[in-house]
């Protein structure tokens, strides 16, 4: 299709970008026309074409009381579509006396995982974290094989599987479209009689797509998977070594920020002037970073884009009980012993009001004590993972949410299931946060 068209536009950008940067470097005092380039490249340059690579995570040392931790980075497993990445700190928070596992499902949703860089440091308060690292499709050869969400599911399941086998808590948190898969692969532990997670936590995602649809709801859910093929899948061309390869491709990604939703990349661009208005160095270099970490993004395999849109958006087969993986069904009221907290913000518009909070409706063998619900006024999509919502009002969530399941786990056995009516009169009675 457009794919090699587009690749041989962005490399004349990357030259002329070269060549443009060369003449203003030559120039012979500080003027315009440096803080012209400094500003399009900062801005603009990112919308034009993704680099080679996604920015490094480089989390550099963080605070405690007394002073500074190293964090240490290190691929723990690797797929071809997808690292595990583990940060940990050099010395363990004193609170921990052993550190708690903490496994962030980032989404594969066209960002690379590097734009949950804050999430991550955040979450380093409370132990070791595991982020899965997507591999842009791009790069994965063929003969790899396919991926989509039942390969997805199953690899979610045997980091988990890894993960638990350690004696220490593990903690699941999931964001957006990782909140399927992950609710999926621990469905299928418990209904195997695996090990469960002391907690998981579903952050802004689409459990059930029917409720209040957001424009990218309605568009997948208004058109025909085929329509979907033959207008939203292209194939790499023959310079990376996925060539061949089907993916939604990142060209089509770019028109979905800069169009459907432009408010995350206003926000970026307006933090960037205020810092530059103050010339204050530290925060004009954030506010660059985190733009182009907004803007990293990656191909997705057309296997998982056109798996999610067919099961998540259109049929809505976790919610309906009609989701099976690899011929076993998904079925979350397996779940036991678990603690659940589903966050929403009230001004997401990427994921619809009750989307997440449906995962109560789903997950009935859990008990009342062990579900939680939050909801953040005022608070957009990506104000859940990132910024001050995140910090302040989502984050202690996620920290009460820890000690309560693991000091519940230690000094009570695993609780039963009770019988369905009572299940769902626990689900109408499920205690409700809210953050103002």
């Amino acid at each position: 299709m457009w794919y090699d068209l587009v690749e041989q536009q962005r490399q004349w950008l990357r030259a002329w970008r070269a060549a443009t940067r060369h003449a203003f470097d030559a120039w012979p005092v500080a003027t315009l026309p440096h803080a012209a380039s400094s500003c399009y490249a900062d801005l603009f340059e990112p919308l034009l074409g993704p680099s080679d690579e996604p920015p490094p995570f480089a989390i550099g040392p963080l605070a405690r009381d007394g002073g500074c931790d190293a964090i240490h980075e290190e691929i723990v497993a690797r797929t071809p579509f997808c690292l595990l990445r583990r940060f940990s700190r050099a010395q363990a928070p004193p609170a921990l006396p052993a550190p708690r596992a903490v496994l962030l499902s980032a989404p594969l949703a066209g960002h690379a995982a590097v734009m949950m860089r804050e999430t991550i440091e955040t979450l380093l308060a409370d132990g070791d974290v595991y982020v899965t690292d997507w591999t842009n499709a791009r790069d994965v050869p063929l003969d790899a094989g396919r991926f989509g969400l039942d390969e997805y599911v199953t690899m979610l399941d045997d980091f988990v599987d890894a993960l638990a086998r350690d004696a220490r808590p593990l903690h699941v948190v999931a964001v957006c479209q990782a909140t399927v898969p992950a609710l999926g692969a621990l469905a299928l532990r418990a209904a195997r009689g695996g090990a469960p997670a002391a907690s998981v936590t579903l952050i802004g995602g689409p459990l059930d797509a029917r409720r209040n649809p957001s424009t990218l709801g309605l568009a997948a859910a208004s058109h025909s998977l085929d329509w979907c093929r033959r207008h939203l899948i292209d194939v790499v061309p023959a310079d990376f070594a996925g060539r061949g390869r089907d993916v939604f491709p990142t060209y089509l990604q770019q028109a979905e920020i800069a169009i459907v939703y432009p408010q995350r990349y206003l926000t970026l661009i307006d933090l960037y002037a205020q810092a530059a208005t103050r010339a204050d160095s530290a925060a004009l270099a954030d506010a660059r970073r985190a733009m182009r970490e907004y803007t990293a993004l990656l191909d997705m395999p057309a296997e998982y884009f056109l798996d999610t849109v067919d099961i998540v958006f259109q049929r809505a087969c976790l919610a309906n009980g009609t989701w099976h993986v690899r011929g076993a069904r998904v079925e979350p009221a397996a779940l036991r012993g678990t603690a659940l907290l589903t966050v929403e913000g009230t001004s997401d518009a990427v994921t619809g009001s009750g989307q997440t909070h449906a995962a109560h409706e789903l997950c009935t063998g859990l008990a009342v004590h062990e579900r939680h619900r939050l909801d953040i006024d005022g608070c957009d999509h990506y104000g859940l993972f990132t910024g001050p919502r995140w910090r302040d009002d989502v984050h202690p969530a996620l920290q009460t949410l820890f000690l309560e399941a693991e000091t519940r786990t230690a000094a009570t056995p695993r609780v039963t299931a009770p019988p369905p009516r009572a299940r769902r009169r626990a689900a109408r009675e499920l205690p409700r946060r809210s953050s103002a």
